[in-house]
């Protein structure tokens, strides 16, 4: 019998060890959790469900109310304008009152009795009440003291018109009264009272306003049909459905529609001793909002065995509660299908997955084993040995491969080990070479500067009768200084042959400025370059051309702290822009060229470019020349 190797008891175990912790993780929380999120998310189904149809209720509500506020200030506007009219006859009695010899009793029983002749409307009149809340003009009760009387409500009706309308000077209230005689019903009157100070009258009409009421109950009524419409195509898992009912236990809307426009107040809870009305309103009362109980199911009515949740709101505008419902089957169906289907699939997976990880680990075990054996005879001194099995396209596989190759490749080096060296000499001997030819272009370019700075003192000593030898001496140093900045940092940079603009311009402007100005620090310069690398020849040109026109801003264009200098080189497309730009007092109109400013010139014809001078306001030199 064969033994079985530790290594394969080892990974063996570690899956089996690492397979029973998964298990436990799956079982004992994940699918717990899943199946909790999986109810819970029914749960917030259908409360989002009652959130929605809350908000649309509360949008006809806020309809309703719209339209009630509405018709009320178009009824309030009518009274005013129709009292102005009254409120006129009477203030044109007062005034011919005020004549002399008028008799003002006679004038106020004139417009007391104009006034109770008017109507308007369906009939409605006009009324007068002194302070004492008698009424002077009426065309029922003339001369009637209403200060005690109310109305159906218990609250008083004329007393309430004169105290506003004295205080305000006008006012609406509403009180309850009879239309007429035939009709003994009570309804709902808004009346307006505005008062008559001279003569300590309080004037006013009013109109029944239960035809608003009737537009709005239609209206309602309306709203409801359009609502029943949304509800009854609106499900809650399979079967959940809203339901609406009013607070004196009559359902607005159900999906049962034997239900509806009944009073289900006397229902028993199933099961319980209470009323399932009474239940849902004091689950909405104490703040939890939610009600377990049972019902019956849309497919089978009459039997109330079917466990149910309710979530329930409620809308204060129409005093309606608002309830999304669910059967808890159901809801709970979806998840303990989910949590069997991932316990099938777990299980399967796991099965499968121990299966053929142990397979793989007999596979990977033996080549292991082999490559072992065939390392101790390298060991041992043996360098042809080889792995001679078959190697497979994997891990295992590339590292008996590797190792072959290792052992193929210590033997190639030992042989090729002198080939290497003569290859290596002969790299050294071209590097070399190459290095010889760098020192031969350096010392040419060198003897080209220096024929530039012999043709510099050619072109100076033209000046010397005109310019201090110490002026002379100190020119000639910084046009050399320029090109040494240079070529110092040509040495320091990595490419021997190239360098930075950003890096060169804003040294050789300093060393400028510390060579002309005494208080360098005083001097304000400004410097935008952008990131171009010149060559050699290209470099010492431009910087001929800048120690030029520097030293020229800094000796007549910066006197005052308020002057500046500008430096900038920007790149256009194949273009360079070299700017030199100072706020000083500019070029007179008998400046002349100078050797500095010819010597400008012949560098811009050597780096091919062209040159632009604007004399002042500010002074600014450009010059535009090829990358």
């Amino acid at each position: 019998m064969m033994k079985i190797p530790k290594i394969f008891l080892k990974i063996f175990g570690v899956i089996f060890i690492l397979t029973l912790i998964y298990i436990s993780f799956v079982f004992l929380f994940l699918i717990p959790k899943i199946e909790n999120n999986a109810i819970a998310l029914e749960d917030n189904l259908g409360k989002a469900q009652l959130q929605k149809t809350v908000q649309l209720v509360q949008s006809y509500a806020q309809e309703l109310q719209n339209y009630k506020e509405t018709a009320l200030q178009q009824r309030k506007d009518e009274l005013r304008k129709l009292t102005e009219v009254v409120y006129n006859i009477i203030n044109i009695h007062y005034k011919k009152s005020l004549q002399e010899g008028a008799d003002t009793a006679a004038l106020q029983n004139q417009a007391l009795n104009l006034i109770k002749d008017l109507r308007y409307g369906n009939n409605d009149y006009f009324y007068v009440s002194n302070y004492k809340n008698i009424l002077l003009s009426h065309p029922y009760l003339k001369n009637v003291d209403f200060s005690n009387i109310k109305d159906i409500h218990g609250e008083l009706i004329v007393p309430p018109l004169v105290r506003i309308a004295r205080q305000k000077g006008e006012g609406f209230i509403s009180y309850w009264w009879k239309k007429n005689s035939q009709d003994l019903t009570p309804y709902e009157k808004l009346t307006y009272a505005k008062n008559f100070a001279p003569w300590q009258w309080v004037v006013g009409t009013g109109v029944y306003i239960d035809d608003i009421e009737k537009d709005i109950n239609a209206r309602k009524e309306i709203l409801i049909q359009k609502l029943k419409k949304i509800l009854d195509n609106t499900k809650i898992g399979k079967n959940g459905y809203v339901y609406i009912f009013d607070n004196t236990g009559r359902m607005i809307i159900h999906q049962n529609k034997e239900l509806e426009g009944k009073k289900f107040d006397h229902f028993l809870n199933p099961g319980k001793k209470t009323y399932i009305y009474n239940d849902l309103v004091n689950a909405y009362k104490h703040g939890n909002k939610t009600l377990y109980y049972n019902w019956d199911a849309p497919n089978d009515r009459g039997k109330y065995v079917y466990k149910k949740i309710s979530w329930i709101e409620y809308n204060p505008s129409f005093s309606w509660y608002i309830c999304s419902s669910e059967y808890l089957n159901e809801a709970h169906a979806d998840s303990d299908n989910l949590k069997h289907f991932m316990i099938y699939s777990i299980l399967f997976m796991l099965f499968v997955t121990i299966t053929i990880g142990l397979y793989f680990v007999k596979q990977i075990f033996q080549p292991i084993v082999t490559l072992s054996h065939n390392a101790q005879e390298v060991i041992d001194g043996n360098l042809q040995a080889r792995y001679t099995d078959k190697i497979d396209k994997d891990e295992i596989g590339l590292l008996a491969q590797q190792y072959n190759t290792m052992l193929d490749t210590i033997k190639v080096q030992m042989d090729t080990l002198d080939n290497a060296v003569q290859e290596k000499t002969k790299k050294l001997t071209i590097a070399l070479e190459e290095k010889e030819v760098l020192l031969k272009e350096i010392n040419h370019r060198v003897k080209n500067n220096l024929y530039v700075i012999s043709s510099i003192v050619g072109l100076q000593a033209f000046q010397t009768k005109e310019i201090k030898l110490e002026d002379f001496i100190q020119t000639i140093q910084q046009r050399i200084h320029a090109m040494a900045i240079g070529h110092e940092m040509l040495s320091q940079s990595v490419h021997l042959n190239s360098l930075n603009a950003q890096d060169y311009i804003p040294r050789l402007v300093q060393s400028l400025v510390e060579a002309y100005v005494e208080e360098p620090e005083s001097c304000k310069c400004i410097y935008d370059v952008d990131s171009v690398t010149f060559e050699l020849d290209k470099l010492l040109a431009c910087g001929l051309i800048i120690n030029e026109l520097v030293t020229n801003a800094i000796k007549y264009a910066l006197k005052t702290p308020q002057n500046y200098l500008l430096v900038r080189l920007k790149e256009k497309g194949a273009m360079l822009e070299l700017t030199i730009e100072d706020n000083g007092e500019g070029f007179s109109s008998e400046h002349k060229s100078g050797v500095g400013l010819d010597l400008v010139k012949m560098l811009v014809e050597q780096i091919e470019g062209k040159i632009e001078i604007q004399k002042r306001n500010p002074t600014r030199i450009t010059i535009t020349f090829p990358k």
